[in-house]
């Protein structure tokens, strides 16, 4: 993966505590965009790492990563996408 600023999508669970996600993204440096159904969340590849306790290294996007206990009850799903291919 040559980029290092990555973006995954987060989709709520009902009921979720959007403030403490977000706040909980934040402190890990990742930073989010209110969505429809969710938040758009970025950040470095390092941070994103830690953050969600996984390797991004050989990962082919589209991925499913783990929800951290924390967030389990507030999140139902954090996904890696494809990237898009944009041509001039």
């Amino acid at each position: 993966m040559a980029d290092d600023y990555i973006e995954l999508f987060l989709k709520w669970s009902p009921g979720a505590d959007q403030d403490f996600v977000r706040s909980w993204l934040e402190q890990r440096n990742l930073t989010n965009m209110k969505m429809k159904f969710g938040l758009l969340v970025s950040g470095t590849k390092a941070a994103i790492q830690n953050a969600f306790s996984v390797s991004l290294a050989n990962v082919q996007p589209p991925i499913e990563l783990p929800i951290p206990p924390e967030l389990k009850a507030h999140v139902a799903s954090v996904t890696f996408p494809k990237p898009r291919s944009y041509h001039a």
